[in-house]
Parts: structure tokens; sequence; C-alpha cells
């Protein structure tokens, strides 16, 4: 039911019924106003004529009194007329069969000069009975009353009767009870009609409040109604227009978000929480369109066959609870199937309840083709570089040893200036096999990671069984903290280890040089470091520093700036960082992570 038809039901019963109270009590009013003014007019005619009657009512006869009482009761228009005396018996009545009855016991309603009145009867046959008192007539001339005062008062002789009837009093009361209707009437159906254009003009901003809110559930969360007075429903309209700018400027329209999620390059794919899918956007509608039926009410196991039982993503997700960049593969037709990532999450409600999945999408076949071709370039320039390594390695040491044949048959023939030149060519020879060297193992990192439990104390261990000369050279200390077991390749491991440890042993300060190897938990597994007090290096030259062939100092300081880029390449390959912090003349902390999940 309307709220108007609901405000008129509500209003109607209380007009009804007060309608018939006032008409029933303005009746009832009018009736005995009307009946006191026919009896008052009856009992003062009938004064009038007593006073103006020469009967002597003290000692009445009957065949006095009826010729009174025809010419009272005919000059009233009285239906009857008699006379009691002051035992209440009649004396003398119009209705000759009613002499010698007594007045009526019952008391009627006074009237002023001591008259009375009574109503018999009921309905159009009904009439009225008053009552006027006899009493002595005394005549005093002005002096008697002053010299005596009022004396006593005159004493009753009887009473006189008319019986009136009330039809014509009747024909009145009826009269005015129709215009009282009327009247009412009227004022009801004014009152009825300003309630319904009051509660028009109430509602006006209700029904704008609800179209207002039909626009918001449509998606527009714009949508303003206007603010027309400053009551309580003005106050109601303000307050939904601050909700629905703050709706605007806080969640987009239902359109601009289809739009965004029609318009993904990834597919989108929306099902309950046993995975059968509710709601999918345009790229996965084209994506699962080969497969037939439309995706809509089928289960993602339908895409996503699995050896097992269900869908290999679907079960890692309730497993865990999130999901992200899961290689997995599409089956949307006939053929070997498309690869893709997946990424997942639940849908919550209000209460934090799971209510859905959301689920991303990305095809990789594209990405999986260049990864393969990458995968090939390679292993050809792995390949080159391994063999162009080891080729050159002989040439270099024929060279080298031809120049010392050369040094020492001819030195003394060629004079001072030959061993000089020798000494050169040697040097030169033996940077060219030392580069040849480092080249050839950087080629041999392979990223094809072969893990297993490392001990990286017991693997530091065996880098410094192996720079042994190196440390004792440089009369150098290295200093240790706890050392954790990580999953890793073990020769990663040391081969990091081994460049960081040189690093820090070949970069003097003037003293002896300190190294320190160390590790703590973070950046989703473990960050080490190795900590020296050397001359430090300005962070302007952090770009520079991991790149192939990168240095920072001249030839004084032994290498050919591969063993840094080597650091960041096998880094990288577990997806962990590589940084350093320094001041120049404050010795530098190189940092690298390992994480747990490669």
């Amino acid at each position: 039911m309307k709220l108007r038809a609901k405000f008129l039901a509500f209003l109607l019963p209380p007009l009804l019924l007060s309608g018939l109270a006032i008409h029933f009590f303005t009746g009832r009013a009018v009736c005995d106003t009307l009946h006191e003014e026919a009896a008052s007019a009856a009992a003062a005619g009938a004064a009038r004529v007593l006073e103006s009657s020469t009967l002597d009512f003290s000692a009445p006869r009957e065949q006095d009194l009826l010729p009174f009482l025809y010419d009272l009761s005919g000059g009233l228009k009285a239906s009857y007329a008699f006379y009691a005396g002051t035992d209440g018996r009649i004396v003398a009545h119009t209705d000759v069969g009613r002499r010698g009855g007594s007045l009526p016991a019952q008391a009627g309603r006074m009237l002023p000069g001591g008259a009375s009145y009574a109503l018999a009867g009921d309905g159009p046959h009904a009439f009225m009975e008053v009552l006027v008192p006899v009493t002595e007539l005394r005549v005093h001339s002005p002096e008697e009353l002053a010299l005596l005062g009022a004396g006593a008062p005159p004493g009753r002789l009887g009473t006189l009767a008319l019986g009136l009837p009330l039809d014509a009093a009747y024909a009145t009361e009826r009269g005015i009870a129709r215009k009282n209707a009327a009247i009412l009437a009227g004022v009801f159906l004014a009152i009825v009609l300003m309630a319904f254009a009051l509660a028009t003009l109430v509602l006006r901003p209700v029904r704008q409040l609800a179209l207002a809110t039909e626009r918001i559930r449509r998606g527009d969360y714009g949508a303003e109604i206007p603010v027309t007075s400053g009551d309580e429903l003005g106050e109601l309209a303000r307050s939904f227009n601050t909700m629905s700018r703050t709706l605007s400027g806080t969640i987009v329209s239902k359109n601009y978000l289809d739009a965004i999620v029609d318009n993904m390059l990834d597919m989108l794919v929306v099902t309950d929480l046993d995975g059968v899918i509710g709601k999918t956007n345009r790229a996965a509608r084209t994506a699962l369109v080969p497969a037939g039926l439309p995706a809509e009410g089928r289960h993602v196991a339908a895409f996503f066959p699995d050896e097992g039982s269900g869908c290999r993503w679907l079960a890692l997700l309730r497993e865990h609870g999130e999901l992200r960049d899961h290689e997995d593969l599409l089956n949307a037709g006939p053929g070997p199937g498309i690869p893709v990532l997946v990424s997942a999450s639940f849908i919550l409600d209000n209460e934090g309840a799971r209510a859905g999945i959301v689920a991303v999408i990305r095809d990789i076949a594209l990405r999986k083709k260049y990864e393969a071709e990458m995968t090939r370039s390679n292993e050809d320039l792995q390949r080159f570089a391994f063999v162009a390594s080891h080729d050159l390695q002989e040439p270099l040491r024929t060279i080298s040893s031809y120049i010392q044949i050369l040094e020492n048959k001819y030195r003394a023939t060629l004079g001072p200036d030959v061993g000089r030149h020798v000494d050169f060519i040697t040097g030169a020879v033996q940077r060219m096999r030392a580069l040849v060297r480092d080249l050839l193992e950087y080629s041999k990192i392979n990223p094809a990671l072969r893990l297993e439990d490392v001990d990286t104390d017991e693997a530091l261990d065996y880098v410094l069984a192996v720079l042994q000369d190196a440390v004792a050279a440089a009369g150098a200390a290295v200093e240790r903290g706890d050392l954790p077991v990580i999953r890793a390749d073990r020769s990663h491991i040391e081969r990091l280890f081994q460049n960081l440890v040189l690093n820090a042993v070949k970069f003097k300060n003037g003293g002896a040089p300190t190294v320190r190897v160390d590790a703590r938990p973070g950046k989703g597994g473990w960050v080490f470091s190795v900590s020296d007090n050397g001359p430090g290096i300005d962070p302007a030259h952090g770009a520079k520093l991991f790149k192939l062939f990168g240095r920072l100092h001249g030839k004084g300081v032994p290498g050919a700036g591969i063993g840094l880029a080597s650091c960041k390449r096998i880094v990288e390959y577990y997806g962990g960082e590589i940084w350093f912090e320094s001041e120049p003349g404050k010795g530098a902390t190189f940092f690298f992570s390992i994480p747990s999940k490669q």
C-alpha cells in the first residue's frame, strides 16, 4: 500500500468518528435547546393568561376551569390542558376521561419562575408536558410595599399543565441536523482534500529520494535531489546529497567500472565459492567462446582440467587464501591449450565473510614464445662465449711461451730495452688470459638452479680456503657472524662469497683489510652482507658498478670488471637484489638477498 493511501486510511476513521460524535452531540444540544425554548414560551404564555384571568384558583370549580383550559390550550396550541390542586389531584382536564387523576411523579427540567417540563412518548407522537405553578395573587400599593417590604412569597394554589406536541420542534431539529451534516461533510471533505494535498507535498521529496536512490542503484553515484525547505525533509535531502557526493568521489559508476573491466586485456572471471562462473569480461568471453557453450554457469574446471580432481589453481587458492601468478594451461577448445598466469583472491562481503572468487587470467603464449627464443639465443651466446674463451686460451699460451723463449735467447743481443718490452707484452698477455678466464666463468653461470640445502658457513670456509694466498698476501682478517642454511645452488653461493671477499681484500685504504661476512632475515628470505674498511665508493658510481666491465679504478688494481656483474646475474636468478652502502674513506658494505621462494 502506498504511503499516501496509508495516510488517508489512518486519517479517515478518526474524521468519521469525530463527525458522527459532533453530529450526535450537536443534535442533542439543538434538541434540548428547542425543547427548553418551547417550554419557556408555553410557560410564559400561561403566566400571562393567569395574570389576566379573573378566576379564583383558591377554590376552583371544574365548570369554571374547563372554559379557561380550552381557551388556554387553543391559544397556546396545546394538545391538552389540566389543572391540579396542591394535593396533586387533577381537578379539571380538557380530556374528560383523565379527570380525577394526579400529576406525574417524575421530576421535570426546571425553568425560570418555578415552571418545569418533561418529555413523554417517542418519535413523531412525542409531546412535552409543561407544568406552571399557580400562586396567590397579591396586589400592593407602592406605599404598602415600602412599609411592609417584600414579605413572604405568595402561597401556591395549584399547578396548571399543558401538553405540547413536538412535531414542529422535531421538524426544526431535522432541518438543523441536515444543515449540520452538510456543513460537517463540507468541512471534512475540505480536510481530506487538504490532507491529500499535504500528503502529496510531503511525499514529493520522498518520491524524489526514491528516484535518486534508484539512480544510485543503477550506478549513477552522483544523483542529487533539490532542497526546497528548511525542515526535516530538507535536512534529509541535504544529507542524501552529501552522501551522493561522497559516493561519487569514492566509488566509480557501474557503467564506468564495466567499461574498464570489458577493456581489460587480461581475462577476468568471477565465480561463486564452489567455482561456478557467474561473470566474465569481454576478453574472457572471447577466449572461452571456442569451448561452445557460454562460460556463465559452468565450473572453472571445465577450462582448467587437471589430472587430479578439480582445478589446480582453485585448490591452491582455497589452501593459501590468495594466489599470485600461478602458471596453468587454459583449455578453451581443441588443441594443446594456452599457457596462462592465474592470480585469484576471495571476494569478501560487508561482514568480512567470503562471498565469491575473482580471478585474473593472463595469456602468456607470446611471452612463452619469446622466452623460448631468448633461451635458445642465450644458449647460443653462452656456447659462443665458452668456445671463444676456450679457443683464445691456446693462442695466448703460445704467445706467452714464444715471448719467453725470445727473451731468454736474445735479451743479451738486443739490448736492455728488450726486457722492458717483453715484460710489457707478457703483462698484457696475462691480463688478456685473466679476462678470457673471467669471461669463461661468466658464461658458465647457468640459470637452471640446482637447489639444495646449503650451509653458507661451510661455503664461506671453502671460499677462504681457495683465497688463502690472496688473503695472506694482503694481511687481511676475515670475520663472520651467524650464517644460515638456505635453499640454493652451492656453486652460486660460493661464487658470490668469492667475488665479494676478493674485492674487499683487494681494495685497501692504507692499513690491513678487515672483512666481515654476516646475514640477517629480510626481503622474504635472507640478506647477506660483506663489509670492508677500504677506501669506500662514491654512491654516484652505483649504476656503473654492477655492469659488465664496469671498473672504478685504473690498472693499479687487478681485475676486469666482471666479478660484480656475475654477482648481480646470480642474485637475479633467485629473484633477489644486490646493492651497496658506502661513503668515501669509510669502507663499503655489499648486500645481496636470497628469497626463500625462488
